[in-house]
């Protein structure tokens, strides 16, 4: 049985060290949420596009079967049977509300991306007088963001770490500067 990731945490020992792995989980936390909002946008797509071209049938052959004289049984079960399918997937689509979960997963990822870059500029700077100024309340807004946030399932959350990649040689505290881009040859990914 293989080691959980969780069991690999080591506690940073240095204001530099905590900054680093804020800067990782807040850049983690980003990419989660907004993986998860194009999950939820497609989810929409899946259920309304088909509703739309479903209440479009329904509703030609109703105007259409005005016009005729007669109507076979089956035609008008036909009918029946789409436009309850129609009124099923609506709501549904209702119901789950993709789009409007999705937009909150863009403004999470949104707001953790500003933490993550003021995390950035901190660990940069390297001055311990201004990462203390600092440190507390990005703690805070990093706690705020975790409480106010919508859930990533831990199955989308632990597709994120699979494909985040660092430099090879680079231990789990550090974080390299720039986007990662794949798995480029030497590079390994961060447990």
């Amino acid at each position: 049985m293989s080691a959980s990731p969780t069991s690999k945490y080591r506690s940073p020992t240095s204001e530099q060290d905590l900054v680093l792995a804020w800067i990782r989980r807040a850049r983690e936390s980003q990419l989660a949420h907004y993986a998860m909002a194009d999950k939820l946008s497609k989810r929409e797509h899946w259920l309304g596009v088909p509703v739309i071209a479903i209440t479009a049938i329904v509703g030609t052959t109703v105007f259409a079967s005005i016009a005729a004289e007669a109507i076979s049984p089956i035609a008008k079960i036909a009918v029946g049977m789409f436009s309850v399918l129609a009124t099923l997937l609506s709501s549904l689509q209702t119901f789950f509300k993709f789009s409007e979960r999705a937009e909150k997963h863009r403004a999470a990822g949104a707001r953790f991306s500003s933490v993550r870059r003021k995390l950035e500029v901190v660990y940069a700077q390297q001055s311990a007088e201004n990462e203390r100024n600092y440190i507390a309340t990005l703690r805070e807004e990093l706690d705020r963001l975790a409480e106010e946030s919508l859930n990533v399932p831990s199955k989308v959350f632990l597709e994120v770490q699979k494909n985040i990649y660092y430099p090879a040689g680079t231990t789990a505290n550090e974080i390299p500067v720039g986007p990662a881009n794949g798995n480029k040859e030497g590079a390994q990914a961060v447990p």
